[in-house]
């Protein structure tokens, strides 16, 4: 098949949120599309959620704000964070097992309890890649092509994390790294990346050198909140 031809998971999740009669789920689906950078396509689906509720739609030129789910930020800030931390396309899975939106690590869907069994394995003619067992009714199919899904998932996870570096790693808040002060933001996004190994990280040069694409989530969103 010409991929070209394939059908993109964003466009699908699109027109099933247009199929949708409830107002507050098209609404829901909409702001995790402003999130993403498609303010146009939220617009659309902002005035189907007001034709399905048979009022007018919310008005153009008032964004609405992701409701953030930290004490320490403020929507606005939560909305900024949110758009700093998407990094891949909404069907993308790396032969590192990152996937989605926010290249969620298989590993973090395993200690949310989404999966199970996860793995490396060997494919003949091809370097090693990772895999897991989703656990029903969630599959990989089903996560790939639909990212308010993976927002969901996203917002438990950062919550998780919050806890676990308020709880292991507060005395790091104020630390000057890489030059800017740390903040509980950027060790959220560190620990996105890093997982249990943001201490390594916050303590180790050497691997904030060697981990360059951690490094760089952290000096982008620092100082959010």
């Amino acid at each position: 098949m010409n991929p070209a031809a394939k059908p993109h998971p964003l466009v699908d999740f699109v027109k099933q949120s247009m199929d949708l009669e409830d107002a507050a789920e098209i609404a829901r689906r909409a702001d995790v599309l402003e999130g993403m950078g498609y303010e146009r396509t939220a617009s659309h689906l902002r005035e189907h959620a007001g034709r399905a509720r048979g009022g007018v739609p919310r008005r153009r030129g008032m964004p609405m704000m992701f409701r953030s789910p930290l004490p320490e930020a403020s929507d606005e800030q939560w909305a900024r964070f949110v758009r700093l931390m998407q990094v891949g396309d909404v069907a993308a899975v790396t032969p590192t097992g990152q996937i989605g939106i926010f290249q969620t690590r298989l590993k973090r869907l395993e200690d949310l309890g989404l999966v199970r069994d996860v793995r490396r394995v060997q494919h003949a003619g091809a370097a090693p890649s990772w895999t897991a067992t989703f656990r029903p009714p969630l599959t990989l199919a089903r996560l790939l092509s639909d990212p308010l899904l993976q927002y969901r998932i996203f917002v438990v996870s950062m919550k998780r994390y919050r806890d676990e570096v308020l709880a292991r790693h507060r005395d790091a808040i104020g630390k000057v790294i890489e030059g800017k002060p740390a903040t509980l933001s950027g060790l959220i996004a560190v620990s996105q990346h890093a997982g249990p190994a943001l201490g390594s990280w916050i303590g180790s040069e050497a691997d904030r050198k060697r981990f360059k694409q951690t490094t760089a989530a952290y000096g982008r969103t620092t100082g959010v909140f």
